[in-house]
């Protein structure tokens, strides 16, 4: 009886090692390991590549299968090299330029196998002359364009790298932006363009030779700067005396705002109100609220932005009401 229930002591503690070491084996779910090279996304990767990832930690040293295919569900494979000790594969046969792959790796285990957490990745090959694309935004004749817009342009398979250039003319003899190496298919400048001011702008990918996205150059104009936002009183004029008790107070504005805070006090620093009224739309407004007869109030107007958030705050103008 003693033996048996040594033996049963002794198998559930097997069972149990896995789970208190960490081994992900435990759950057949992503792994404990992630890839390396090539990164995912990558546009450029040699043919002859050699793929690396990390170590899987368990207390069983895995065996590694590495899977290639240029389909995202790994359906057909052009790569399935299994039984890796290391944690790098350089195939004796190389891939195809100018195309799209996805990758994964497994690590494999007589408890079961585990496959590296967020694959597959993707990569494409560099080949000597890129593939044709064509650019997406800020679209043709565009008007209005930010002063630090976001250009983005389809992929060209095969590039290593690509090139924005923006010019003022449609010759591109007087070019602003000059951007090589960019590996991805997006930028967004971080300088900004003139204001009101047409220019033209096309994209290259770049291999052992370049070539231009097709209808290029592209044309847009921005639009004007920024507005200042300001906020000026108007009525009642400053140090106004014998005013209604019940004033219509006005302003003018600049920018963009969307409604208007008008706050009234007889505290010059406005640390107490006796109107604080929000949510006004337009420069003027009437108070509903009887102020005290012969008093010396303060007033200003804030503007505020969609989000409720400060654009700009007035000066400060005094009044007196009559009796």
């Amino acid at each position: 009886m003693a033996n048996a229930i040594r033996g049963a002591v002794g198998v559930l503690v097997v069972l149990l090692v896995p789970a208190c070491t960490g081994d992900p084996t435990v759950a057949p779910a992503k792994g404990d390991f992630t890839l390396s090279d090539p990164a995912n996304g990558a546009i450029g990767v040699p043919v002859t590549q050699t793929f690396d990832w990390e170590a899987s930690f368990s207390v069983e040293t895995p065996t590694y299968t590495i899977q290639v295919s240029t389909d995202p569900g790994l359906a057909t494979l052009v790569i399935n090299q299994s039984g890796l000790t290391t944690t790098s594969f350089t195939p004796a046969t190389a891939l195809s330029p100018g195309t799209v792959y996805y990758w994964q790796v497994l690590a494999v285990r007589s408890t079961g196998t585990v496959v590296a957490t967020g694959t597959p990745w993707t990569f494409t090959t560099f080949s000597p002359t890129p593939g044709p694309f064509t650019m997406i935004a800020p679209t043709n004749a565009l008007t209005g364009v930010s002063l630090t817009p976001t250009f983005s342009w389809n992929t060209s398979v095969g590039a290593a790298t690509y090139t924005l250039q923006i010019a003022t003319d449609v010759g591109f003899t007087s070019i602003v932006v000059n951007q090589t190496g960019i590996a991805t298919t997006s930028l967004t400048l971080t300088t900004p363009l003139t204001p009101s001011t047409a220019y033209f702008w096309k994209v290259l990918a770049v291999s052992s030779t370049s070539v231009t996205a097709t209808g290029a150059p592209w044309a847009f104009t921005t639009g004007t700067s920024t507005p200042t936002n300001t906020v000026t009183l108007v009525s009642p004029p400053d140090s106004s005396t014998g005013v209604s008790r019940t004033p219509t107070f006005s302003w003018s504005a600049t920018g963009t705002p969307v409604s208007y805070t008008l706050q009234v006090s007889t505290d010059p620093a406005f640390g107490s109100f006796v109107i604080n009224q929000s949510g006004n739309t337009s420069t003027s407004v009437t108070v509903t609220t009887t102020l005290a007869a012969t008093t010396l109030y303060y007033w200003r107007v804030e503007s505020l932005d969609s989000g409720s958030n400060v654009l700009a705050t007035s000066s400060s103008f005094t009044l007196t009401t009559g009796n």
